[in-house]
């Protein structure tokens, strides 16, 4: 009977280690997957509140966008954040969408002055 109990245990620890031999790399796969798309939204995040915060603070000194795109470069920086190629890009992005916001505000205060006007 003492052999039973033996053999039992042996082949529900040989079943765990199968088991877990087949679900760690699957759990790890997966939590690097949640993370780094939870690290680059938390980085898209912090690049946009940067470059508004840039464009704030250095609109009228700054026509070329140098000394924005340093700030936010150096606020990342300050963070910990590598700047990449990816990072840049992102930079680039905020900036795309800055523009467009300002462009669609001038052309509706003009159609509101215009508009007014008549």
């Amino acid at each position: 009977m003492e052999n039973l109990y033996e053999i039992i245990g042996n082949l529900l620890a040989a079943f765990v280690v199968g088991l877990l031999a087949y679900l760690v790399p699957k759990v790890k796969a997966w939590l690097l997957a949640n993370t780094d798309a939870a690290t680059q939204q938390r980085i898209r995040l912090l690049v946009q509140s940067f470059a508004r915060a840039a464009e704030q603070l250095y609109h009228d000194q700054d026509p070329t966008g140098t000394q924005r795109k340093q700030f936010v470069q150096d606020q990342l920086r300050a963070l910990g954040v590598e700047v990449t190629e990816a990072v840049l890009n992102m930079i680039e992005s905020a900036v795309w969408e800055i523009n467009t916001e300002n462009k669609k505000a001038q052309v509706q205060a003009k159609e509101i002055v215009s508009g007014g006007a008549e």
